[in-house]
């Protein structure tokens, strides 16, 4: 039931920073690069076909693959810190609503900490939780500018 709750989250906080934050950016300074409309949905709807992808991974296998288990919950936990680092940092430095801010607190930080660290039904190491968040970080932060190249190539 969570990961759905969490996933229409997520999607919830990729629509928002998909109506706004394209021309956010241009003021964004050394937090976000100024990125055009089209470059920032084709990237955005890619991270979300891949945390579409994990959820339903997840929900199939549950806790008997924990390649995808912890992928999945260092997803989440991506989604949380992504509420913090870099939303609300943004929002108090440059004192300007950062698109993804209230979504991201209000709705991924409660629900992803809940999943991860309150529904104790999950078992979850902290060391593989970690190996999970960094993996999905990495691959997901190394994937964002490609993705914005190739969404200019492709819709421009």
């Amino acid at each position: 039931m969570f990961e759905v709750l969490f996933l229409l989250a997520f999607t919830l906080h990729n629509i928002e920073e998909a109506m706004w934050l394209p021309a956010w950016s241009a003021h964004a300074g050394k937090f976000h690069p100024a990125v055009a409309k089209n470059e920032f949905h084709f990237a955005v709807l890619v991270v979300t076909v891949i945390g579409f992808f994990l959820t339903f991974a997840y929900m199939v296998t549950g806790n008997t693959n924990e390649v995808v288990k912890y992928l999945y919950f260092g997803f989440i936990l991506m989604m949380c810190m992504n509420a913090v680092f870099p939303h609300v940092l943004a929002t108090i430095f440059l004192r300007r609503y950062m698109p993804g801010t209230i979504t991201g607190c209000i709705l991924n930080l409660p629900i992803g900490l809940y999943m991860i660290f309150v529904d104790k039904k999950q078992n979850i190491a902290d060391v593989k939780l970690l190996i999970g968040f960094m993996a999905v970080t990495v691959l997901i932060v190394s994937v964002l500018k490609p993705l914005f190249r190739l969404g200019k190539k492709l819709l421009d």
